[in-house]
């Protein structure tokens, strides 16, 4: 299948893709990359309702350890599991352990990446946990951290 909407994200802002998908009421697959790293997010009526990565869970980590929002050692624990239970992700790990949350992973994986494509019509199957994200809500938590870590 064809992707409906593509770009870089330094001519967008992603806040501005979620807004749009969302306004759209979209079904589908939103893939975010960069070179050897994807994430992909899928939307039901424009709500976000699953998320996975391929290669940007330790960046991630980092991300979330450079935050202040987990401990290094805490992240270590986690990528030692992660690497007993290959397949595992590192973020369901993190968010499993209490380690820490499912936005602060989300929004982890998303500074780590640069590109977007929309794939329509593509649904997630055959997974066991999904989102229930309010996008407002998520877009606005976005925008007051960009504001805090710009005044910082």
């Amino acid at each position: 299948m064809s992707s409906a909407l593509e770009g870089d994200l330094k001519h967008f802002f992603p806040t501005e893709v979620l807004q749009l998908l969302q306004l759209a009421q979209a079904d589908g697959r939103l893939e975010l990359s960069r070179p050897g790293e994807s994430a992909d997010l899928y939307f039901e009526r424009g709500r976000p309702v699953f998320a996975r990565t391929d290669g940007a869970a330790v960046r991630a980590g980092e991300v979330l350890v450079h935050r202040g929002q987990v401990a290094r050692e805490a992240l270590e624990r986690a990528l030692e599991l992660q690497r007993r239970h290959p397949g595992e992700r590192l973020g369901a790990l993190l968010v499993s352990a209490g380690i820490a949350t499912p936005e602060q992973v989300q929004q982890a994986v998303h500074e780590t990446l640069r590109r977007f494509r929309f794939h329509p019509g593509e649904s997630v199957a055959g997974e066991d946990i999904q989102l229930d994200l309010d996008l407002d809500r998520l877009i606005l938590e976005g925008l007051r951290f960009a504001d805090q870590s710009r005044s910082a």
